[in-house]
Formats: C-alpha cells, sequence, structure tokens
C-alpha cells in the first residue's frame, strides 16, 4: 500500500510539472501582476514635497520584476498635473496629491500597463486635474479606467491575448463600487470581446485595525465603502478573471472563487509622499497571477516588499508581505481552495493532498507537528501585530486602534486572530485555561491586580512575549504610560501584583 501511495504521488506531481512546464513554454498561460497604491510625490503645496533625485529611482528595485510580467496593474492614487486645478473642500486631516506630468514616464520605464484611476484622490484637483491625467496616461501609452462617464472601461491587446479592464471606487465621479448591477453591465460588456476581464476596486475602511475581510457593508468616516466580497463574487460571476482590491492601505487576504483569483487589498506599493509607512503599512507586496488565456487561475506568487522610507519599495527576503496575507487569507477564507506558502508560492490545495497522503503514510506524525508549528507562528505572529503599537497612549474603557485601555488592548489584538475576548480583565480571566507561571509562554495572557496590592482580584492584563521559565517574563500592555514592553523581574510595581496566566490560543 506504502509503494502505491508513493507512485501514485510521483505520478501525480509529474503530471503537474509536466503541465507546467508545456503551458508556460507554450505561452498557454499569460502572467499579470497587481500592486496596490501608487503616489510618486506631490508638487502641492510646494515642489519641496518630491522626492529624492526628482523620484527617478522610486522603481529601481522592483522593475525588472514588473517587466517580467504580460502585464503589470497599479492604482494610481492622486492625478497628474504640474500646476493649477481647483483644490478639493476639506475640513480637516486632507490630504492633496498632484504628480508632475513627467511622472508617468517612471511608470512606463517600471514597466506597467494598466492604472486604474477610480479611487479618492483623482478628484484632488478636480475636473482640470481628472482631464489632465486621463490626457497623460494616454500619451504614455499607459491603459487606464475608473472615471463615470470618462473612461469607465479599457480594452488592449497583448502577445495575441485579449483584455477587459474596469476600476471602481465609492468616490463622486468614479464608477461605483456601490451600483453593483452597472459594474455586473460593464463586466459582461468586456467580456463579450475580451479573453481576461480584470477589474479593480478602491474601497473598504482604512488602516491597520481594517485589515479583515468582513463580508459586510464597510462604512469609513460616515461613507459608504461597499462590500468588497459581494461586489467581487458579483463581477466574477458577471464574466471577471481577475479582481485586484486596494484602499485599505494595508494588505487583506486573498480567495480563489469559480476558479478565478481575489485579493481584497494589496496595501500601499510606491507612496512617496504623506502616506504611513509604518509596520503592516510599509508592506508591499506584487502580486504574480497565471491564468490560462481565459483568466482560469492556474498559479500564482506574492514577492514580498517593503517600503522603508520615501525612495521606493525594496525587495523583502523575510516575506513579510507573504506572510500576512497568507495569515489573513486563513483566518478569512478558510473555505478556499487557495494554499499560500510562507514565501509567498499561490497553489490550489487540491495539489497538496497527495504529499500530506504520503506523510501521513510514511507515519510521520505530520499532523501533531503540523499543529505544534501552527501554534508557534500564530503566538509570534501575535507579538508581533501587537508590537505596531508601541507608544499608542492609555484611554480608560478605549478598544483601540488609536488608544487602549489594557483589556481592550488585549482584546483588539485577539480579535485580529480571529479570538474573541470580552471587555474587562474580570472576565477575560475566566475565559482560557489557568497555566502556572513557570508554564507561560508567548501568546499567552497575563493577570496583575489593581493599584490596591492587598486585592484579591485582577486589575490588569497583558501579553506574554516571553519567560526564562525562572521568574524572567517579558510581556506587553497598555500601561498607563501607554502601550509597552515590561519585564516582571525588572519592574518593583508588576512583579508583587502578578496573580496568574492564562492561555486562550
Amino acid at each position: 500500500m506504502f509503494l502505491k501511495v508513493r507512485m501514485y504521488a510521483f505520478f501525480i506531481l509529474l503530471i503537474f510539472s509536466l503541465q507546467s512546464y508545456s503551458q508556460e513554454a507554450g505561452k498557454e498561460i499569460v502572467s499579470i501582476i497587481g500592486t496596490g497604491d501608487i503616489m510618486l510625490g506631490s508638487n502641492y503645496p510646494s515642489p519641496d514635497k518630491l522626492p529624492v533625485l526628482d523620484g527617478k529611482e522610486l522603481f529601481r528595485n522592483v522593475q525588472g520584476i514588473l517587466k517580467k510580467a504580460d502585464v503589470a496593474f497599479g492604482n494610481l492614487e492622486g492625478c497628474f498635473l504640474d500646476k493649477g486645478g481647483n483644490v478639493k473642500s476639506c475640513k480637516k486631516g486632507c490630504y492633496f496629491f498632484r504628480m508632475p506630468d513627467r511622472y508617468v514616464n517612471y511608470l512606463v520605464e517600471a514597466g506597467f500597463d494598466v492604472m486604474n484611476i477610480a479611487n479618492n484622490h483623482n478628484g484632488d484637483f478636480g475636473a482640470q486635474g481628472k482631464e489632465n491625467t486621463v490626457k497623460v496616461l494616454q500619451a504614455a501609452g499607459l491603459h487606464y479606467a475608473g472615471l463615470k462617464n470618462i473612461c469607465e472601461t479599457s480594452r488592449f491587446e497583448i502577445n495575441d491575448v485579449k483584455y477587459g479592464f474596469c476600476g471602481f471606487a465609492p468616490n463622486s465621479g468614479t464608477v461605483k463600487i456601490t451600483d453593483t448591477e452597472y459594474a455586473v453591465k460593464l463586466v459582461k460588456d468586456l467580456k463579450k470581446d475580451c479573453d481576461i476581464v480584470i477589474v479593480s476596486f478602491h474601497g473598504g475602511a482604512e488602516g491597520k485595525a481594517h485589515n479583515r475581510v468582513t463580508r459586510k457593508t464597510e462604512t469609513f468616516y460616515g461613507e459608504n465603502r461597499g462590500n468588497v466580497y459581494e461586489f467581487a463574487h458579483a463581477v466574477i460571476d458577471a464574466g471577471a478573471d481577475v479582481v485586484f482590491g486596494h484602499g485599505p492601505h494595508v494588505v487583506r487576504a486573498a480567495e480563489l472563487y469559480k476558479d478565478r483569483f481575489i485579493i481584497y487589498s494589496m496595501g500601499n506599493f510606491c507612496t512617496a509622499g504623506e502616506f504611513n509607512i509604518s509596520g503592516i503599512s510599509g508592506y508591499a507586496p506584487i502580486v504574480k497571477v497565471y491564468t490560462d488565456k481565459k483568466g482560469k487561475f492556474v498559479k500564482g506568487e506574492i514577492i514580498s516588499a517593503l517600503q522603508k522610507d520615501k525612495t521606493g519599495p525594496v525587495l523583502d527576503t523575510d516575506h513579510s508581505a507573504a506572510k500576512e496575507i497568507k495569515r489573513l487569507t486563513e483566518l478569512d477564507f478558510p473555505e478556499t481552495n487557495l494554499s499560500i506558502s510562507s514565501d509567498g508560492k499561490i497553489q490550489r490545495k487540491i495539489e497538496e493532498k497527495v504529499i500530506e497522503e504520503e506523510k501521513q503514510t510514511d507515519n510521520l506524525l505530520f499532523i501533531n507537528k503540523k499543529d505544534t508549528l501552527s501554534y508557534s507562528s500564530l503566538a509570534q505572529d501575535i507579538i508581533d501585530y501587537s508590537q505596531q503599537f508601541i507608544g499608542k497612549p492609555y484611554r480608560r474603557g478605549s478598544k483601540g486602534p488609536n488608544t487602549f485601555d489594557c483589556s481592550g488592548f488585549t482584546s483588539f489584538i485577539f480579535k485580529n486572530f480571529g479570538y474573541n475576548l470580552s471587555q474587562g480583565c474580570a472576565t477575560q480571566v475566566k475565559e482560557g485555561t489557568k497555566v502556572d507561571k513557570k508554564e507561560l509562554k508567548t501568546g499567552d495572557l497575563i493577570f496583575f491586580k489593581g493599584r490596591n496590592v492587598k486585592s484579591s482580584g485582577v486589575g490588569h492584563v497583558g501579553i506574554v512575549i516571553s519567560n526564562d521559565g525562572k521568574k524572567d517574563i517579558t510581556f506587553i500592555h497598555a500601561s498607563r504610560r501607554g502601550v509597552r514592553i515590561d519585564q516582571l523581574s525588572a519592574s518593583v510595581y508588576y512583579a508583587p501584583r502578578y496573580v496568574t496566566g492564562l492561555r486562550v490560543l
């Protein structure tokens, strides 16, 4: 039986390899790259805001990758306009992005083919900004879409494959993501004479606290930002083949639906301006999707890059973006037939079944090892995610993401990983398994008394980062001085107030 399974596995894998080789060698598959938000630098309110070297090297680290795809897509977050335009009205906290016309050449040189211009910043400088953006893109030979009654769709041909493209957003003047009926009509019209239809949407709530696909209508700043899950499924039902999402400024999960690929946000890609690129906001993935000539998903790859400053994305050998998209995909779409490895390889889960059978037959206790690795990886992911909030101020009763109290912080962090903890130390301490102090490990909760050291109840909670098994427990928590990391042995305040530990993973 064992030999039969091994031979079966060998032949299945051989077939997949030969098919892949045959398809690529004969150009029977195409490669489509998607990236997130692009804003190359703004000359408003003065040219002082433009990047170093006038932005000429923004794509220097990634253009070799972009050029190797049959089609490369990006979201253009702003307008092209050298000067002038009517600045949009804004009460407070607004940004205005006006890129010099000459910067369009950087997109061409980098290898981009098509740009989405349906988003909230295309209208920063009124009708003049929109009209000039269309004019500049057209003159540069780039394809584009997304503005209502101006450029709702685009059709183009590359290497004998006919592509259709359309972009959507919730903002004024764009083709609306909230008008699903009209979106379906546009996609159906494109599919009539196009081999592959690519859909782009700029939607969903923004920021680090909104990296999950809720499958519900998302509202942000009082604005309906669409139900991106229902929208993506509706356009694929209508004939779309690849759906690239952006807008939240952080990455979100990916999904395979009816053999078509969806990624719900690709975050910030090249934003040399007033963008927050700290922590996960700096993840800048290049998502490469391979399909057959009719748009059916074959395989994919997430090439991780980072924005560390305003000089453009750099490749990331730690694969941070891929790991985050993998984690979110497993949380938000456990049912999807899509597998993402830690280094970014994307394939169907069905192709892994034979390997799994072989490992089980070989009596390697594969499942137990996998569970152990998963726990350790999850716990470390929780710590990595929590550390990006270091320095956020304390506010009693606050659940984040900008201010926290202690239990608000722990519930916020764990909710992001699919665990619902109640608000309040007194109830959180009852929601897991009690763990001896020496046995506490990464990802466990650690509880303390409140200000009254003689009290028998709990009044504070944190998350364990590490434990040497003796007395040195390092933990992260939202203290009165804000989110910070402390060591139990070094704290004259917390050491005598330790109560218990809890495991919720």
